[in-house]
């Protein structure tokens, strides 16, 4: 299956570092597994006021918020303030909380600057990802570790068919622990996870969930609907290891719907609409 026929788009500019192809993976993904995740998510989201509709909807509109903020061609005149920022750091869970005051810090030229040579820079989006986050001191680790999910962001729902949801939740080279790992039939039992964090890793998995979705009858809104799946997981995953809800409730608050841990995680609140979404964002960004 064509990834939304990026890969055969993309086949002339075999050499250009900013297309993401996949890579074939050394791991095999669960379909029964990932069919019962699926199902787990839709019954909660029909429980949901206003359903799946809803979320994929408050998910359109933070691609929208993002693509207003960093339009797919960058003019002479484009220009990104600091209210402008706010509203997108906003938008990106870990990121409002733990790096509000981090950017509050620097001038916001130099902010400016670092997201523009993020979306706009010519090398590879490993390398833009990279040099973004260096803003950040090494000793600084909660930053550390929230920027590169800000910059997952923002590259990811800027442009969700042509790049992967990179956040460290989706997978963590590091730790070996994220939501692909979740999909590994037997994978307490693997002393290793052979798989990386280059984004063509995570486009070949996405490319996986992409074609189980469609052997399931879906064949809209992949990207988001993938997204969703991976969440689900990854929130199976912290409410296991957690003997419950502790975690959960520590880090989201308690008392929540089953889905709203999925949904924070993606930057939707409680109501299915986006974290960012308001009369105020849409002036703003415009």
């Amino acid at each position: 299956m064509l990834w939304f026929g990026k890969q055969a788009e993309s086949t002339q500019g075999a050499d250009d570092p900013t297309v993401i192809r996949p890579a074939k993976l050394e791991v095999e993904f669960d379909s029964s597994i990932a069919s019962g995740k699926l199902q787990v998510l839709l019954d909660e989201l029909g429980e949901f006021e206003g359903g799946l509709e809803t979320v994929l909807g408050a998910l359109r509109t933070k691609q929208e918020l993002m693509q207003k903020a960093f339009p797919a061609v960058r003019t002479a005149d484009w220009g990104l303030s600091r209210e402008a920022f706010q509203i997108v750091l906003s938008a990106v869970f870990p990121a409002r909380r733990k790096l509000a005051a981090f950017f509050g810090e620097l001038d916001a030229s130099k902010v400016e600057e670092l997201v523009d040579t993020l979306v706009y820079g010519h090398g590879s989006v490993t390398e833009r990802m990279r040099a973004f986050c260096d803003i950040v001191p090494a000793e600084r680790k909660k930053e550390r570790r929230a920027i590169w999910d800000l910059a997952a962001e923002i590259l990811h729902f800027r442009d969700p068919e042509g790049v992967p949801l990179m956040a460290r939740w989706v997978w963590d080279e590091a730790t070996a622990s994220g939501a692909l790992r979740e999909f590994i039939r037997g994978n307490d039992g693997m002393p290793e996870i052979p798989l990386d964090n280059r984004p063509e890793t995570y486009e070949g998995a996405r490319s996986w969930f992409a074609e189980a979705l469609a052997e399931a009858g879906f064949y809209r809104d992949l990207p988001f609907l993938i997204d969703l799946l991976l969440a689900q997981a990854y929130a199976d995953y912290v409410k296991a290891m957690s003997n419950g809800l502790g975690m959960v409730q520590a880090e989201f608050g308690g008392n929540q719907h089953p889905l709203e841990f999925v949904l924070k995680l993606l930057g939707v609140d409680a109501g299915g609409r986006s974290s960012a979404q308001g009369a105020d964002a849409d002036r703003t960004l415009h």
